[in-house]
């Protein structure tokens, strides 16, 4: 599997030795898990070939790597987590982290919850909420948000920032429409673009 390998190829400049096999171990049955629950629960397009996952989702998730943003020993909100990424690949690079996955549809974190205990993942938990109703008992309880092929409308706005420490920072993974990141003032853009994946971004609103 050319794109698996490419993958690899990228876990191996940023870790080493016993974690570096873990990680792809963890990785090899998080694929396996999502192309079979995709089968019956919509996690990923049913026009994506399997082998892509490799890239376009677990790498792209990753290249948060890439930008100097450190999430270890993070609580982490992942906000339309849908088949559980970037929260799933975090927790995975991250296991001193705890990673809440936030979605709407019940389904899909039934599914996910059930995908992080064939991993192995203890660092995992979910939130079936929309971003606007979710409990006041988060106000100013993660240390960051991410939001990964979600568009941000002016209504998410202010929940998001609620949930997040004073200090804390929203994460947004985007491509090339940028529009909606207009919403916030103070922001911080890295470029993270690679061939194999084409223009990515992730912004820091800090």
């Amino acid at each position: 599997m050319v794109k698996r390998k490419t993958f690899i190829d990228f876990l191996e400049t940023k870790f080493d030795g016993e974690k570096l096999g873990e990680i792809i171990a963890k990785f090899d049955i998080f694929f396996e898990q999502l192309v079979e629950t995709n089968s019956q629960i919509n996690l990923f397009s049913r026009q994506t070939n399997p082998e892509d996952l490799w890239t376009i989702h677990f790498l792209d998730c990753l290249l948060i790597l890439e930008t100097g943003i450190d999430l270890s020993g993070k609580k982490i909100c992942d906000f339309g987590t849908g088949g559980g990424l970037p929260g799933i690949p975090l927790a995975i690079i991250y296991p001193e982290s705890r990673i809440f996955m936030l979605d709407s549809k019940q389904k899909k974190l039934s599914a996910i919850e059930k995908i992080c205990a064939k991993i192995g993942l203890q660092n995992c938990a979910t939130i079936h909420s929309r971003i606007e109703d979710i409990s006041a008992k988060y106000n100013a309880f993660f240390d960051c948000l991410t939001c990964r092929s979600v568009k941000i409308l002016p209504e998410f706005v202010n929940p998001m920032q609620k949930i997040v420490k004073k200090d804390g920072k929203l994460i947004l993974y985007k491509s090339v429409i940028l529009d909606d990141t207009e919403l916030f003032a103070n922001k911080k853009i890295t470029d993270v673009s690679r061939n194999e994946i084409g223009k990515r971004v992730i912004i820091e609103i800090l």
